[in-house]
C-alpha cells in the first residue's frame, strides 16, 4: 500500500474496473456500487461544485459586520479551495479501512470543531429565521445551496458504509452542510441588504404567475 496522499496517476486506463470492482488503499477489491465508493463518488462531485462556485466567486471578498464591533473579511475563492482540499482529506481517510493497530493519520476531529466554531462566529451576522428559506438569488447563492444538498447527499451515503470508519468523516460532512446554509444566507444578505427573503408559508395558495386570456 501506497503512502495516504502521495498519489501516482501515471496510467490512467488501466481495464482493473471493467468487471465492477475498484482498489482501495490497502489493495483490497470492493463493488463499485458499495455504500463506500457511493460517498467517495460524491465527495468528487462536491469538489467540482466547489470549483465552479470558485470560478464564480474568483477576486470576490466580503466584509460582515459581527457583535462586539467585530469586522470579518473573506475571500470566497480561498474560503472554497479549502473545502475542495479537505474532500481529498475525507476521501483519502474514506478509501483506507480501519486495520487493527494501525497508525496511520485520520482525517481529524479537531476539523469539525473548528468549522462549529466558524459557523458560531458567523451566523450572529444574520437575522433569527421565522421559517425555510427558499434557494433563490444569484449564481453564487444558488451554488452555496447546492454544495449544501450535495454535502448531505454525502454525509447520509457514509453513514451506509457497514464497516468502521472514522466517525470524524460524517461529521464534518454534517457541519460542512450547515456551513453552506448560513453561508448562501449571508451571500444573500451581502447582495441585497435589506431586501426581501422569500420563504416558505406552509399550506397557503400560491399565485402560479400564469395568465391565459383570448386571442384577439
Amino acid at each position: 500500500m501506497r503512502e495516504r496522499g502521495k498519489v501516482h496517476l501515471n496510467m490512467i486506463v488501466t481495464k482493473t474496473g471493467d468487471q465492477g470492482q475498484t482498489y482501495l488503499n490497502d489493495g483490497s477489491r470492493v463493488s463499485k456500487a458499495s455504500a463506500r465508493i457511493k460517498a467517495l463518488a460524491l465527495l468528487e462531485r462536491i469538489s467540482v461544485k466547489l470549483g465552479f462556485f470558485i470560478h464564480e466567486c474568483d477576486q470576490d471578498q466580503i466584509r460582515l459586520q459581527l457583535p462586539n464591533a467585530q469586522e470579518c473579511q473573506i475571500d470566497l475563492a480561498q474560503l472554497a479551495n479549502s473545502f475542495q482540499q479537505e474532500m481529498y482529506d475525507l476521501g483519502s481517510d474514506l478509501c483506507t479501512p480501519f486495520k487493527p493497530g494501525e497508525s496511520l493519520t485520520r482525517f481529524p476531529a479537531e476539523k469539525v470543531e473548528e468549522l462549529t466554531a466558524l459557523i458560531s462566529e458567523l451566523t450572529p451576522a444574520l437575522e433569527p429565521l421565522d421559517s425555510f428559506i427558499l434557494p433563490q438569488g444569484s449564481l453564487r447563492v444558488l451554488l452555496s445551496h447546492e454544495i449544501r444538498t450535495i454535502v448531505r447527499q454525502a454525509e447520509i451515503q457514509v453513514w451506509e458504509i457497514a464497516e468502521e470508519i472514522n466517525p470524524a468523516v460524517p461529521q464534518y460532512l454534517n457541519r460542512l452542510s450547515d456551513f453552506w446554509f448560513v453561508f448562501g444566507r449571508i451571500l444573500q444578505s451581502e447582495e441585497n441588504p435589506g431586501g426581501e427573503i422569500r420563504k416558505w408559508e406552509p399550506n397557503l395558495k400560491h399565485a402560479r404567475g400564469v395568465q391565459i386570456q383570448s386571442a384577439k
